[in-house]
């Protein structure tokens, strides 16, 4: 297992979406992206309607100002809409956009950190 890297910060604040999108939406825009991650060094992850029916995690590529791509094809995943099993989904004009650390990401941490504690019990590392 290879562990994919996301990038994180610790000063996002939540924000809202500047108008609706579809299940489909490959970009959106939000009221202020200050704070967020731009993507440059890893993808990011964001959480739309945190604690709604409708909670969406989104895998981000990149984000420019306001503005945020959702990764199409980074490290073998082929969509980030839908992202850390959840389901993509329409979302409305000012749904909440925060900054979130995924489960998909903390279970390659664990995977990663188990399989190097075999290897060095083993004696290969």
């Amino acid at each position: 297992m290879t562990l994919k890297r996301r990038e994180f910060v610790g000063a996002a604040s939540e924000t809202e979406l500047s108008a609706g999108i579809n299940s489909s939406a490959t970009s959106f825009t939000v009221a202020s992206g200050s704070g967020f991650p731009d993507g440059s060094d890893y993808p990011f992850v964001v959480v739309l309607d945190r604690g709604a029916n409708d909670e969406e995690k989104v895998l981000i590529s990149s984000r420019s100002g306001n503005d945020f791509t959702v990764a199409q094809n980074i490290g073998g995943v082929t969509t980030g809409r839908g992202f850390d099993s959840t389901t993509a989904a329409s979302h409305d004009s000012a749904s909440k956009v925060g900054h979130v650390l995924d489960a998909t990401t903390m279970t390659d941490i664990s995977q990663t950190v188990y399989d190097n504690e075999v290897l060095y019990w083993m004696g290969v590392a």
